[in-house]
């Protein structure tokens, strides 16, 4: 608990100090030399494709296969946007599908530790409160698939390895972009600090902002949402209604008014024949669970709120063949490969 604690204040804390003293360096200077604003835009979307792509959709999900080398390369990625080890994410995801909205949801904003939260004690504790007080998931009980790969589980053990390359390359790369120390600076406090914020907290808001604003074309008894203002930096993250419809699908933005730029990703792998085996719903399947959404949201709502601690229904895959989803949307035996 008290490692658990030094790195949420770590992931804090520090990345926000060195985004005010990029701010502060940029309004000393007349502006961000545009070196370090792409040193910050290539190492953000490198990063956050290891998160949803390779965190999230490939080792949480299996959405979809690919070969060993971007598997570890997708997982370095990941564990560069210091949001913990590759297994220990993928671990607490897949326990947030078994107990959504639930008494051990890692990240609900409706209840945490057997309480009920309100509306803005909720948002705080999602977006940054259970960082530091959240029960990891047991992940021999929740990602044993995962702890048989060999070098998974060596990439997983060096993850403070590649928290440090993630912010010694940027370094590096003001150093060769603008030439001198400064410029080093200048990349490790763009390309580091303020990646580090920014993806902290776009992650973070998938847990709070889209369990309570936007939009649910899928409803469901979990309360997630679509939440189209953070689709883009969150690379499709934020369809997240559609996703706890469909846990094992590849694609989040399940519509062509909704970008999804970790599956334009993962549709370039595949016409590189760097994936298969992609998984996404059938369209008859979304069809039919929008036009069953539909129909609930017309029924009379029930007179007596049966709280966060329903029990939330049948099993489904969420990318482990023992995993059971409280999110109760029956079937992907829809998934078109």
């Amino acid at each position: 608990m008290r490692a658990q604690r030094r790195h949420a204040w770590a992931i804090l804390a520090l990345p926000l100090a060195g985004s005010a003293l990029a701010i502060g360096l940029a309004i000393r200077d007349g502006g961000a030399p545009w070196q370090a604003l792409a040193i910050l835009g290539v190492c953000y979307l490198l990063t956050y494709a290891g998160i949803t792509v390779g965190f999230h959709r490939l080792l949480s999900h299996r959405a979809f296969e690919t070969v060993p080398w971007l598997r570890n390369l997708l997982a370095v990625l990941g564990c560069m946007a210091a949001q913990g080890p590759a297994i220990y994410w993928a671990a607490n995801h897949r326990l947030h599908h078994i107990r959504s909205d639930r008494d051990g949801d890692p990240h609900s904003p409706r209840i945490a530790h057997g309480r009920a939260l309100g509306r803005w004690e909720g948002f705080w504790h999602a977006q940054i409160g259970w960082t530091f007080n959240h029960t990891p998931a047991d992940v021999f009980a929740n990602a044993r698939d995962l702890t048989r790969d060999r070098s998974l589980m060596k990439i997983n053990q060096r993850y403070l390895w590649w928290v440090a390359l993630g912010l010694a390359v940027p370094a590096l790369a003001g150093l060769l972009m603008l030439g001198d120390a400064y410029g080093a600076l200048l990349g490790l406090l763009w390309g580091g600090a303020v990646r580090l914020t920014l993806s902290y907290h776009f992650t973070n808001a998938i847990n709070s902002v889209t369990h309570i604003v936007g939009t649910r074309p899928f409803g469901g008894r979990n309360t997630s949402t679509n939440f189209w203002p953070i689709a883009l930096p969150t690379l499709g993250e934020a369809w997240h209604n559609n996703h706890h419809a469909f846990p094992t699908s590849a694609r989040f933005g399940l519509d062509w008014r909704e970008p999804d730029i970790g599956w334009w990703i993962i549709s370039g792998l595949d016409a590189a024949g760097l994936a298969r085996n992609i998984r996404r719903p059938a369209p008859e399947s979304i069809a039919a669970r929008r036009a069953a959404a539909a129909d609930q949201r017309a029924m009379p709502s029930p007179s007596v709120d049966p709280g966060p601690s329903v029990d939330l229904g049948p099993s489904v895959d969420l990318g482990r063949p023992d995993a059971k989803d409280s999110d109760a949307q029956d079937g992907d035996e829809d998934l078109a490969a």
